[in-house]
């Protein structure tokens, strides 16, 4: 293979050495890495982001190599060549870069609909509940069989009976709406949904802002994404910024379905965090040290009632 920083960026059809920091090898604006995904799956993301490229930001640009190829194989590793923009992770307490993230999403709501070959299809939230609550039930039991509780057995088993009529009332909620039509319409008519909504998945750039990692993009009720960036403001921001601002932000460009603010605090509601760390916990592959995660769990009761509060503004 020679000399990486040299060889990988001729492959690409670039002269010189790269810039190596963490493994991955940076030049003339690109970033030169190694994927997690197969030749396959790289090939469909190019296709799929060249078909986007003219309606809305993204960093993601996959350049082909000389070959033709978005990618080039290395023994068995895997090398793609992506634009590397240098900007910053949005700020959630700032209106300006909500308010970019937003329209950014919308703009990329409104460009990825009707695609021929698109990814998987995400399942139904109705089906995702389902298997959420037979899990919740699942360590509920486990708890019980315990002859010596733990510190977070005890947590769980004090807040069981609360978070599971959490999950029974979201999912009653979702059963009040057509969200059903919603997402069936959503898998005939393609609408492609990102799936991995966090905030490294934004970066702002001279006042724009430009979304990447495409990796977990599946055809879904796109409303999925709008309610990841909602909870992550939720939990993590100030709270300062009513929630239905928020979605008028996104409105203004892509309009919502009329049951939306319905829909939204179903999947808002619906007690993830507690449900992934019980599950994490009770799992047969542990790898956590328990008093940390004892602490994280106290750490979602304690913020419950707050994230509580601001998520019912969708109501109000």
């Amino acid at each position: 293979m020679g000399d990486l920083a040299t060889s990988l960026p001729a492959y690409f059809g670039y002269a010189g050495r790269a810039v190596k920091e963490r493994g991955n090898y940076y030049i003339d604006g690109y970033k030169i890495h190694k994927s997690n995904s197969n030749p396959k799956e790289i090939l469909e993301r190019y296709k799929l982001l060249n078909r986007l490229a003219e309606d809305f930001l993204y960093a993601d640009i996959i350049m082909p190599a000389t070959n033709g190829a978005p990618f080039i194989t290395l023994g068995r590793e895997v090398y793609v060549m992506t634009r590397h923009v240098i900007g910053s992770e949005p700020a959630l307490s700032d209106l300006g870069n909500m308010t970019l993230m937003l329209e950014a999403v919308a703009k990329f709501h409104k460009a990825a609909r009707g695609f021929e070959n698109t990814p998987k299809s995400a399942p139904s939230l109705c089906d995702v509940f389902y298997k959420q609550k037979a899990e919740l039930d699942s360590a509920i039991k486990k708890v019980h069989r315990c002859p010596r509780l733990s510190d977070f057995d005890v947590l769980m088993l004090k807040n069981a009976d609360a978070y599971t009529e959490r999950v029974e009332n979201a999912t009653k909620i979702l059963g009040e709406t057509d969200y059903i039509s919603l997402y069936k319409e959503a898998a005939e008519n393609k609408h492609l949904c990102h799936n991995a909504l966090k905030e490294e998945a934004f970066t702002i750039h001279e006042d724009k802002c430009y979304i990447s990692r495409f990796e977990e993009a599946a055809v879904d009720l796109q409303l999925s994404d709008l309610a990841s960036i909602l909870r992550r403001y939720a939990r993590k921001s100030n709270r300062e910024i009513p929630i239905k601002k928020l979605l008028e932000i996104y409105d203004n460009i892509l309009p919502l379905p009329n049951t939306s603010d319905k829909i939204l605090y179903a999947q808002l509601s619906f007690p993830w965090q507690f449900l992934k760390i019980s599950s994490q916990y009770y799992s047969k592959k542990r790898n956590f040290i328990p008093a940390a995660i004892t602490g994280r769990m106290s750490a979602i009761l304690d913020e419950q009632e707050v994230y509580d509060d601001y998520v019912a503004g969708l109501y109000t």
